[in-house]
Parts: C-alpha cells; structure tokens; sequence
C-alpha cells in the first residue's frame, strides 16, 4: 500500500496545499471582518460558522448568511473569496479524478490489491507463470482439485479475459513481467502457503529465468518448468529444478512406449486423462518403416526414439542441412503427393507429421491417408482452437502441446504417487500392465478414473486406532466397501500404491493390512472417494464391518463393550 500513498502524495500534493491554504485564509478572513445581529450590535463571525460558510460556499452549495444576515463589507468579502476557493476545488478534484484514470496509479492499485488477495489466501497454493493454453489447463486442474493458484501472465488481455470468466473469478492474477524476482515475491513466493511454482510460458528463457529465481529464493519448494529445447532442459536439471516437462521428449517416449507394449501406453493414458472423459480404446501401432516429416524439435524427438527402437525410417525435411545427419531423407514439405511417393509412402507402415505448422500437418495427413488408407498416423498439433480439425483428420495420435504438459504438471503436483506407479509401470512386464487394466476396467465402465490420496494419519487414521485398541486389524478391503449397504459391493475403485516410510507396495490385494501413517493412491469414481472417506471418519462403522457385530456409539458403551468381549 506505500506504493499507492506515494503516488497519490506526489501527484495531489500540490493541488491539495493550494486547497487547504486558499480554504484557511478565508476561514481567517471571515472571522476577521465584523457584521452586525439582529439588533444591529457589532458581532465576530466564530471559527466554526466561518468555516462552514467557506464550504457551502466554495462547494456552490450556498445554503444562506450565517448566523446573522451579512453587512455590505461581508457580502463584498464573500465575493471575493467565491472564485479562488472554487478554483482550488475544481484544481483538486482534477487532480483526484486524473490520478483515478493515470494507468500508472491503476496499474500500482492493482498491484496492491492482487497483493492483498495473495495475502488474504490463507490456503496452499501454486504460483503459475503463464496463462495461456497451458496454464489455463493447470489452473483449472488445480480448482477442480480442491487447491489454489495465484497467476503471472504477460499479456493484459489475457489477464482481463481471465477475470471476466467466472471459472476464475477467485484467483488472484496480475499482468506482469513473470519473470522477475519482485512480481514472484508479490504472488507470495516468500508465504509460507506457496506449495510450489510452475512455470508455463512459451519462452524458455522466461521459463529458466523463473526457476532460477524460485530455486535461489526458495529452495525447499518445488519447481515445475517447462521447456521444449534440449539445451533449456540441461540447464534446469544443472541447479535442481524438480521436474523439467518436455512436451516433445513426453510424446516421443509415449509413442516408443506404444511400439514397444501397447498395454502399457493404454494404462498409462487412462491414469493421465481427465477424469470423466472416455476411456483411449487400445492402440496397437504397426513395425516397421516410418516416414517422418519434420526433422526439428519435435521430429528430431520422434526420429531419437525410433532408432532406439530399431525401427527404419525415411525423414522429409524442407531444410537441407537437416537432412544430412539422416541416411535416407527426401528434400520437401511433406505436403505434396509426389514428396511422400518419393519417401516411399506405398511401402511405410506410418507417418509422422511434425512440422511446426498446423496447416501442413493436416495436410500431411490427409494426403498421405488418401494414399495409403492403412498408415498408422501421427500429427504434431500447435494451436488449441484446432482440435476439432484435428480430430477429424483420422490421425490415430495428436501430440497436442498444452494438453501433454498440463497432464503432466498436474499429475506431478496433485498426485506425486501417481509418477511413481507409472515408473514403475513401465519397467515391469506387461503382466503387471494387463493385471492394473484388468482392474480398472472393472470398477470405471469406460470412463476415466479420479485420482485421489489417503493419508492415513489425524481424523482419517482414527478406525485404525480403535481397531488396534480392540485388537483388530483393518485390511485394505475394509476401506473399500460401501458401508451404506448391506449387501457385499466393494466401492469402484482400484489401490494403486501404498506407501509406508521409504517402502512402496504396487496394486495390493484386498487382504493387505493397514497402519496409521500409511499413503494410498486410488483411482476409481468420485462417488467412491466421498464414500471412503465418510468410512474413515465414522471408526464405528469401520470397526462394525470389520468384526461382523454392531459396536455400541460412545466411550463408556465401547468400554463395557470390551469388558464383556475381552477385547
């Protein structure tokens, strides 16, 4: 707020001194010249009457003489003073009103007032650098998760769409250089509430310029950067930035994923999609020889992963230079028919078009369909507003920038389990893989999971206690039966990952036992999570269950309770 006071003083300090000097003099003026009462005795104006004389006068309200009808000396006073008191009025509310609309003062206003919001939190909360495709994504993950977000975004009208969109009506946002040490601070990176930082822009620079400062201020908290060049990447790794979220390096390990075991690829873009939308059918990508067209960050990516495959490839690239780190290439955009019969698109079993430009991948795509109607197709997408055409195009993948990160900052930030099961998803057999599908699609009918964590500690770890007071131990069905019923209906979930200490337990089974202190990864429906947690919180109904008798409700009922049982 000094900010505000500072500007306002030295924009209205001169209009107000000449104000208050030109209201004084006259306030002295009329006390000192005499008039006459009602029965004509000379008589002295009061400081109190005089100056409220001074205000209704110079306010042109004028409401009459007081106290006593004025002299003719008076009313020539008066007269006098009407026109430098209205100036000074006139003069200060200019100066008011052109303080009102300088965008300076509204820019520093605006500052304050998102400083204060900042404040005023009192809630965990992630910074989140750049409002774009990305960053919206991120921070409506992040309210549909039950957290907050503060926002830096460079661009005002992005800011102002932002604030009009009722979504995001509650989170603070401040059009800014996102960069600088000063605008992080002012989003609360120095509060003991800010969970994290998460950098979202779509310069790299901007990005690492970010994480530098977050790390070197605030160490203990994570950082969550993104960047699209390898180069960029290095550096964040170098000085401990948490997770460096490559889009491109993202894609090109799903893909090489979906080569080498296409079960996995399934599972894992179950676990990672938005919760409610409809499950991925599976994809079972061909091998053999693919034709890439696009050899820059994207391509170079795709190329780098299909050599780790062992699989041949032929690259089109309108950039000779790129060519001649590849044995076979042919010189062209990709979007011309003879091009790609000159790559050889009548034998290829896919193509990857992955140009910078949304255009010419669509165009890529269709032309090579048209020619070959069997290719398995991959398609680079830029913009966000071209999704439908996308999806249209009848490419069996869309690399979609935006959406890749935004899954990947939240699944990092909401759920750090979830990357630990999906490391270690990918390193086991497909066994492992087919036994997770087989679970879920059990329990979600087609429809993607939600995601939550139990933590097994404070209100939530309270069955656990009550039961190890009866000498009862709580296994993990216990926790996922729908208590509300009578009947043997287990909650449509699936237990992904216990976490107990440094030890973690993948996809236990119903029989596992629980204690206080341990964290559990569900995936399932959101009716399961409430039903779960309404189980934890009522112990006696836990406890019920797991003994198979009715528990009597309060402490001296419970105690006799175990008296007589010998419990």
């Amino acid at each position: 707020m000094n900010d505000v006071v500072w500007l306002t003083m030295r924009r209205v300090r001169t209009p107000l001194i000449i104000l208050i000097l030109v209201y004084f003099i006259s306030v002295f003026v009329m006390v000192s010249i005499p008039g006459r009462d009602a029965f004509g005795q000379p008589v002295s104006m009061g400081f109190l009457d005089a100056a409220y004389f001074v205000i209704i006068m110079a306010s042109t309200i004028g409401f009459g003489e007081i106290p006593h009808p004025f002299t003719e000396t008076q009313r020539l006073v008066a007269f006098g003073l009407i026109l430098p008191n209205v100036m000074s009025w006139l003069y200060a509310v200019g100066a008011i009103l052109g303080l009102v609309l300088d965008e300076q003062f509204r820019a520093v206003l605006y500052r304050s007032r998102f400083a204060q919001r900042v404040r005023w939190l009192g809630e965990p909360f992630y910074i989140v650098c750049g409002f774009g495709n990305t960053g919206s994504m991120v921070v409506s993950g992040l309210l549909s998760r039950g957290l907050h977000a503060v926002v830096l975004e460079r661009q005002p009208a992005t800011v102002h769409r932002m604030i009009l969109d009722e979504a995001y009506a509650r989170v603070p946002a401040l059009a800014c250089d996102t960069s600088e040490r000063v605008n992080l601070e002012l989003a609360g990176l120095n509060s003991p509430s800010c969970r994290g930082v998460i950098a979202t822009t779509n310069e790299d620079h901007a990005n690492l310029m970010i994480a530098i400062t977050a790390k070197l201020l605030r160490p203990a908290i994570p950082v969550l950067a993104r960047s699209e060049t390898a180069r960029v990447s290095d550096n964040l790794t170098s000085f401990g930035t948490d997770y460096v979220i490559d889009p491109y390096a993202i894609f090109a390990e799903r893909l090489f994923l979906a080569l080498s075991s296409p079960v996995k690829y399934l599972v894992q873009d179950w676990l990672i999609s938005v919760p409610g939308s409809k499950l991925r059918e599976p994809l079972h990508p061909p091998t053999g020889r693919w034709i890439v067209c696009g050899a820059g960050r994207f391509g170079s990516r795709m190329l780098e992963r299909l050599e780790d495959s062992g699989l041949p490839f032929t690259v089109v690239e309108v950039h000779p230079e790129r060519l001649e780190r590849f044995p076979s290439g042919v010189l062209g955009r990709g979007t011309e028919a003879h091009t790609l019969q000159e790559a050889g698109l009548q034998d290829a079993v896919g193509i990857i078009a992955g140009t910078g430009d949304d255009v010419d991948n669509l165009s890529i795509i269709m032309t090579a369909l048209e020619l070959n109607p069997h290719l398995f197709a991959v398609a680079r997408q830029e913009r966000q507003q071209n999704d439908a055409l996308f999806d249209a195009s009848g490419a069996h993948l869309v690399a979609r920038r935006s959406l890749i990160v935004a899954r990947r900052i939240l699944a990092v930030a909401t759920t750090p389990l979830l990357q630990t099961f999906l490391q270690h998803l990918v390193v086991k057999d497909d066994r492992f893989a087919e036994r997770t599908k087989a679970r879920l699609e059990a329990v979600l009918h087609g429809r993607a999971p939600s995601l939550w964590v139990i933590d097994l500690q404070g209100d939530l770890a309270e069955g656990l206690r009550h039961a190890r007071a009866d000498g009862v131990n709580l296994e993990l069905g216990h926790i996922t039966h729908n208590l509300r019923t009578e009947d043997a209906e287990s909650l449509a979930c699936v237990c992904l990952v216990v976490e107990r200490g440094a030890q973690r337990l993948f996809l236990p089974e119903a029989d596992f036992d629980l204690l206080e202190g341990d964290r559990l990864l569900f995936a399932g429906r959101g009716a399961a999570r409430r039903e779960m947690l309404w189980a934890l919180l009522d112990p006696n109904a836990l406890l019920g269950y797991a003994t198979g008798k009715r528990l009597p409700r309060g402490a001296i009922w419970r105690w006799w309770w175990r008296r007589r049982y010998n419990r």
